[in-house]
């Protein structure tokens, strides 16, 4: 009985130090971050930390579930042979696709050689910086000496979903900001776009400096500066134009004035009659 026991304690040990022979000591990409449509590289670094020589050593990245694909290569690599206490090098040539969502991404990679499977992961992220737009939608001022207002349209136009969007009108001696200077918008996903509305009394030009502040799909903070401009005429121009209506104003006058002149005309001649 206790030479059984003996033999089964052995055949643990012997079968541990199998298990343990082939180390997967170092996984790592080239880039780090890539953006949709780029390619990049996975390098795996195996060691045989046994006493003995394994053959064919099988590695394979599993992309099922996630938008990377291979590059002029397989997802599989078969190593014939490792000598004990050497280690080999693996590389794998992938893209992200094209149509692939920002993101932190986890692939598993799967070691077997003898009936015995290790696995590991690799993180990797596809990065897309994001492009807003922004323009003058529409604007009430026409004129200086006038209050209306303006409004900004943002349109993402980018890979990446855009978070968390606030836009602040900063303080200029060209316009009086009445109400709030800020705008919080939130999330414009790829493809859309919101608007924000600033209400002014305009006594200069029609420069309005922004201040956008956001975060991509990576949560990566973006601070951007922009000017809007937007045509301002004198009344006089505005109405020449066309582009608001004539004041009536001093026609309205000059009638008043014609009838009391005539009325007064008109009772001194009675009065000599």
């Amino acid at each position: 009985m206790k030479k059984f026991l003996l033999l089964i304690l052995f055949l643990l040990v012997i079968g541990s130090v199998y298990a343990d022979e082939i180390s997967i000591e170092s996984v790592f990409s080239s880039p780090r971050e890539v953006a949709p449509g780029e390619n990049l590289q996975v390098s795996i670094d195996l060691r045989n930390v046994g006493t003995r020589d394994i053959e064919n050593v099988a590695v394979k990245l599993d992309l099922t579930q996630v938008p990377f694909a291979p590059l002029d290569s397989s997802t599989e690599f078969v190593i014939k042979e490792i000598n004990k206490k050497d280690t080999e090098n693996i590389l794998f040539n992938i893209v992200a696709l094209p149509n692939a969502s920002p993101g932190v991404y986890k692939i598993p990679i799967h070691v077997s050689y003898e009936n015995i499977s290790k696995d590991a992961l690799i993180s990797l992220t596809i990065q897309a910086k994001p492009q807003l737009l922004v323009e003058l939608e529409t604007s009430d001022i026409l004129y200086k000496e006038s209050s209306g207002i303006v409004t900004i349209n943002f349109v993402n136009k980018g890979l990446s979903d855009i978070k968390f969007l606030t836009v602040t009108l900063e303080q200029s001696s060209n316009y009086e900001i009445i109400g709030s200077d800020t705008v919080y918008i939130g999330d414009i996903d790829i493809d859309d776009s919101q608007t924000a509305d600033f209400n002014i009394y305009l006594n200069g030009n029609g420069e309005l400096p922004l201040t956008l502040e956001y975060r991509d799909a990576n949560n990566n903070l973006y601070i951007d500066n922009q000017i809007i401009s937007f045509n301002v005429y004198t009344k006089e121009e505005a109405e020449k134009l066309g582009l608001v209506k004539k004041s009536n104003s001093l026609i309205y006058l000059i009638v008043i004035v014609v009838i009391l002149v005539a009325i007064f005309l008109f009772r001194r001649l009675r009065r000599k009659k």
